[in-house]
């Protein structure tokens, strides 16, 4: 009986076991799962980005972002060129008018340069968490880096061709002085021989 009383025991220790052993199996098994959750989310984030990077590198994308701020940009840049000739000849010899060549360099080299700061300031951080830049704002972006490339390029060729006036004006003036003064000494030897005829 008192066999009995012990194996008993023994068998209930041993089913307590077992149980005990298949709950924690359980709990592993749910842990694993979560897990493989886990990984399985990441790995779809991790190929999103990846598609995403894909979409935004893609050929198609690049050339339609530079096209698009190109055409953006030299068009804004003729049409305000435009503009600023037309005021120059409206004005005639005032500000505008002695000051085209400048006005059609400056303004834009200072209009593009802040825009595209501001829309990189701007701009979310990918990496923190925010938003892809649109494709909206990638042609802005380019736009406005090339409108400001154009007004410093327009504005010194039109440094460069005031240097070279100023230059040419310095050289002219030079010659005139020069011509005066051989005039001048001219001018002075025929009034000293004809006033020297003139007393005999």
């Amino acid at each position: 009986m008192a066999k009995n009383t012990d194996m008993d025991k023994d068998i209930a220790r041993i089913e307590q076991l077992i149980g005990s052993e298949m709950g924690l199996g359980g709990e592993l098994t749910k842990q694993q799962e979560e897990r493989q959750a886990r990984l399985s989310s990441e790995q779809s984030r991790i190929e999103k980005f990846k598609t995403a990077v894909l979409r935004k590198e893609s050929k198609a994308h690049r050339v339609a972002i530079d096209f698009g701020g190109g055409v953006v940009a030299q068009a804004s840049t003729e049409l305000m060129n435009w503009g600023i000739r037309a005021i120059g000849r409206w004005s005639k010899d005032g500000f505008w008018a002695n000051n085209v060549d400048l006005l059609q360099g400056a303004p834009h080299f200072v209009l593009g340069l802040g825009l595209y700061f501001a829309e990189m300031l701007t701009r979310n951080d990918p990496k923190g968490g925010g938003e892809w830049v649109t494709p909206t704002r990638e042609v802005i972006s380019e736009a406005s880096k090339i409108f400001g490339q154009l007004g410093f390029s327009n504005l010194m060729r039109a440094m460069r061709v005031r240097w070279g006036d100023g230059k040419k004006r310095e050289v002219a003036y030079q010659a005139i002085a020069q011509e005066k003064a051989q005039l001048e000494s001219k001018l002075a030897a025929l009034q000293a021989g004809g006033g020297g005829g003139a007393k005999s």
